[in-house]
């Protein structure tokens, strides 16, 4: 070849850059030594290709057909092996994996503290697996989930056996670690679901990226470490869709697509037992959507669908039917409210959700779930649209139909938390799996100008971003920056959560993490060393969130406010009382994780529900719930009760719901002395407690009550609280009474 090639001006002629090779398309070809998969075609494989700076020997229908004049590209993936691994890709598979659960399981029983969310979980599968080794409930206690006590249908049982399984397996009782580590293996699963699908989507090397931008996204590092159900029910909806268009869009017909199909709907059944009924969405609506907007009606008449069918309903509908047979019209009754209500607003607790703010929410969401690759969303989804050589446009469309169909309905529905979202991000990883390959690829020519600006953007704002964190968690005055409350000197954040100058020293370590990696990633950039910048990307994020988790997370995430008050409950209060006691609104499942004390609401939510007709409403339920406290306290049995702060405050305005207007006499048993008195939590009863009984005050335990002096006594307050046995201690010195 050398010697046809004509001489280069300056010198020797440079060596060409081969022409890319379709062995498929040449059945018995002989692949040249050290062939490696192209980038951006998963079925090509070229040899390892030198810099050139001279014309290529390739023939002119070749350069038309690379450059798109003659249409791209579009290679036969329907006879490409379904699960054998070709080109590097299986070595790649294992690693990701084994990254993805190497930091998944890292210091699962430190970091951030329990917290509600994941506190329902595990504290349902503590009783569950309580009652199950008690042996006296026989089935009935796998398939009844109770917390506190209480029945609990809002969820299907599937997180709650994983967990109990977990703990089984590992020989100990239901723990932060048991509770965790179902999640730690679902993010090996997402990433490893990503990584395929964007093999068969775009080849090898884009699902690589793919797959390392999945394992180092906030969704997968957060929600790896914690106990919500949501990761796993992100996972079989990955699975599920995954497997769904690779059957019918990827995978000729014959035995091999009926197993995908077969797949994609015992997923989407094990996805309903994990939470039901939310693949009815997450997997429905993307999957009508493709039927709709691809023209897949001619899939539906593969039989297959009817076994596929019966294969979905196998995981959960039993449990749904032994359910209803024990407990009846109220189980549909509470699955209505729970899940329709909650969709269009009916529930009274996401009646905040109506804003106009949050019709944007989850473009906010998908964007901080995304960083650190946040910024090249907008190309990759442009890229959705545009011809790519070697990359399956139909594959493409389809991220793009998941991915907005999903947006717009959890847009449109008004209960709203960033976990429901979850499902959404997959496709957004594929896709950015795609753009990053092409944005890091070292062939890819660039403007050295804008490479420039680029790294210098990241050498500037990256230092100010973490001296501008810094200032802002530390802030200086209440209200002076944006949810920051501070209490009393020193303590910082929401729900003043932590003291700077525990944090201090975490977070400047944290810091210069960013900084030197994200800096050294911008340098190998600028140098033209694409792989290796991605790579020190993918490094830092890990490094980060190690840290971040072991270091800074128990400080900001420590649950101090109620942490303090479920030490209290679990070491102050006779194991005697505890029949006595009852939760005041919304159960604090924190609380009763972290203290096991156990405790019923004043009534019970199933009978509540039952008394309003199967219609909540908030204002009826404060009227029902008030009196029965009125009742209990004029009752000759002691009654406690945990209440917090901004429910004891409302008492003062639901006063005309008590048949006399007033409202019994109470005494305070116990009080959390920190976080703010939003979220303060109390213990009142009817009765006195066996011990001094103490003064309604702030929540600072390092601010002790005003004394006389040279004696323990309090000095009277002044403005007392009304119905309250003790005094508004919520003054300060030279400050005014609330």
């Amino acid at each position: 070849m050398a010697e046809n090639t004509p001489s280069h001006p300056s010198g020797p002629a440079p060596e060409p850059r081969p022409r890319i090779i379709d062995f498929k398309s040449k059945p018995g070809a002989a692949k040249p030594q050290g062939a490696v998969p192209s980038p951006t075609n998963p079925q090509t494989e070229r040899p390892p290709a030198a810099p050139v700076s001279g014309a290529a020997t390739i023939s002119k229908s070749e350069r038309a057909a690379a450059s798109g004049t003659h249409g791209p590209i579009r290679p036969d993936l329907t006879k490409a092996p379904a699960l054998r691994m070709h080109g590097g890709a299986l070595p790649w598979l294992l690693a990701l994996m084994g990254w993805t659960l190497l930091i998944g399981i890292y210091d699962l029983d430190g970091g951030a503290a329990f917290e509600g969310t994941d506190c329902w979980v595990g504290q349902t599968a503590r009783e569950m697996k309580e009652r199950i080794d008690a042996k006296d409930s026989g089935i009935e206690a796998w398939l009844t989930p109770y917390f506190s006590g209480e029945l609990r249908l809002q969820k299907s049982p599937g997180p709650y056996w994983a967990v109990i399984l977990t703990s089984y397996i590992r020989g100990t009782d239901v723990d932060e670690v048991s509770t965790r580590l179902p999640n730690s293996f679902f993010a090996v699963g997402v990433v490893a679901v990503v990584f395929w699908l964007t093999r068969r989507i775009a080849g090898v090397r884009p699902a690589i990226f793919a797959g390392l931008v999945a394992a180092t996204t906030p969704m997968v590092l957060q929600w790896s470490h914690r106990g919500a159900a949501d990761l796993g029910m992100t996972f079989f909806t990955t699975l599920s869709l995954a497997c769904l268009w690779v059957g019918i869009a990827d995978e000729g017909p014959g035995r091999r697509r009926n197993w995908y199909l077969i797949v994609a709907y015992l997923s989407a059944g094990f996805c309903m037992l994990y939470k039901m009924p939310m693949p009815l969405v997450t997997i429905g609506i993307p999957a009508l959507g493709s039927l709709l907007l691809q023209n897949r009606w001619r899939a539906l008449v593969n039989p297959i669908h009817l076994l596929g069918i019966l294969l979905f309903l196998l995981p959960w509908l039993p449990w749904v039917i032994y359910i209803y047979m024990n407990q009846g019209d109220i189980a549909w009754m509470k699955w209505r409210v729970e899940y329709i209500d909650r969709m269009t607003g009916d529930l009274p607790n996401v009646e905040a959700n109506k804003q106009a703010i949050f019709y944007v929410f989850y473009l906010g969401v998908a964007f901080v779930y995304c960083l650190p690759y946040a910024m090249s969303l907008p190309a990759a989804l442009v890229r959705t649209v545009r011809n790519t050589s070697g990359v399956s446009s139909d594959g493409k469309l389809f991220m793009l139909i998941w991915f907005v169909l999903l947006l717009l309905f959890f847009t449109a529905s008004t209960g709203k938390e960033t976990r429901y979202f979850l499902p959404a991000l997959p496709p957004l990883f594929v896709l950015l799996g795609i753009e990053l390959s092409h944005f890091f690829d070292p062939h890819r020519k660039g403007s050295k100008a804008l490479a420039r600006l680029g790294a210098f953007a990241v050498w500037i704002l990256i230092p100010v971003a973490v001296i501008g964190g810094a200032y802002y968690m530390k802030g200086t005055e209440p209200g002076e920056i944006p949810f920051i409350e501070k209490t009393f000197p020193g303590y910082h954040g929401i729900n003043a959560a932590f003291e700077w100058e525990a944090l201090a020293v975490p977070y400047v370590v944290l810091g210069l993490i960013l900084t030197i990696g994200l800096s050294t990633s911008a340098a190998l950039f600028l140098r033209g060393t694409r792989n290796a910048s991605f790579a020190a990307l993918v490094v830092t994020v890990w490094i980060t969130f190690m840290w971040g988790w072991s270091r800074v997370a128990p400080v900001v995430q420590g649950q101090r406010a109620n942490m303090s008050f479920a030490q209290q409950l679990s070491k102050e209060l006779d194991k005697k009382y505890h029949q006595n006691l009852y939760q005041v609104a919304q159960q604090n499942p924190t609380i009763i994780w972290h203290s096991d004390v156990r405790f019923p609401r004043v009534i019970d939510q199933l009978e509540l529900l039952e008394k309003q007709g199967g219609v909540r409403d908030l204002e009826t339920e404060y009227g029902i719930v008030l009196n029965e406290i009125v009742k209990k306290l004029r009752g000759d049995e002691l009654a406690l009760f945990v209440i917090t702060r901004e429910y004891w405050d409302i008492r003062k305005h639901l006063m005309h719901h008590i048949e006399d207007g007033e409202f019994p006499e109470t005494h305070i048993w116990i009080q959390s002395d920190e976080g703010t008195i939003k979220n303060q939590t109390l213990l009142i009863s009817n009765r006195p407690p066996p011990w001094p009984e103490p003064r309604l005050r702030q929540p600072d335990k390092r601010d002790e009550p005003l004394t006389k002096p040279g004696t323990n006594e309090p000095i009277e307050a002044t403005v007392p609280v009304d119905g309250l046995g003790g005094m508004d201690m919520d003054m300060r010195r030279g400050a005014e009474p609330e």
